[in-house]
């Protein structure tokens, strides 16, 4: 018990390249199958942290694989979406790229002994943008002749179009939070500008 919340995280990493395998087949059952693991490694994401506190097991180590076990199953279904047409390069380099930033503020900030935490707009964006992922494979699902597509005599298909604005929501928390990192951080990286004496 005491290991399952580093174990969620080696789960998220690990089931990765089968999430991209999976959307890369484009069939119907399988964007169905993509959407269905990409929500257990976003609840999985959602439970080790909690269950780490409950546990009383946090460690740098699960805190290491928390960090980089988000970004690399967001990473590994965004670029395979892109391959088969899901979604323009600029929404996946949009995503990509503010991780990298923050990463990096983060990263810098530490050298400098200083913890920039998670804030509540850059939580929300995760699962905004996981919701839009999901949305996204379930509607292309849809439209490729998939179950969804038809039952309840396919009321679910026009639903399943507002994707777009889902992910619209998803780009704006993730620019937004971005920004609220770097405002954040600006006094460092002000100071950090200046070159030091040796």
């Amino acid at each position: 018990m005491r290991q399952l919340p580093n174990l969620l995280g080696l789960f998220r990493i690990i089931a990765t390249p089968i999430l991209a395998w999976m959307v890369l087949i484009a069939t119907p059952m399988a964007y169905l199958g993509a959407a269905l693991l990409l929500f257990l490694m976003a609840l999985s994401d959602m439970a080790d942290g909690r269950l780490a506190r409950h546990l009383k097991v946090v460690s740098p180590l699960g805190v290491f694989i928390d960090t980089i076990s988000d970004k690399i199953f967001v990473a590994g279904v965004l670029l395979p979406m892109i391959e088969v047409g899901l979604l323009p390069t600029w929404v996946a380099l949009t995503i990509i790229i503010r991780e990298f930033v923050v990463s990096g503020l983060r990263s810098f900030a530490a050298a400098e002994g200083i913890v920039i935490s998670a804030r509540r707009f850059g939580k929300q964006k995760l699962v905004i943008t996981v919701v839009a992922l999901i949305w996204r494979l379930l509607e292309a699902h849809a439209a490729t002749g998939g179950f969804l597509g038809t039952i309840l005599g396919g009321y679910l298909v026009p639903l399943l179009s507002l994707w777009p604005i889902v992910m619209a929501l998803a780009l704006l928390w993730t620019v937004g939070s971005g920004v609220e990192y770097l405002w954040q951080a600006w006094p460092l990286l002000r100071r950090g500008w200046i070159p030091r004496a040796s």
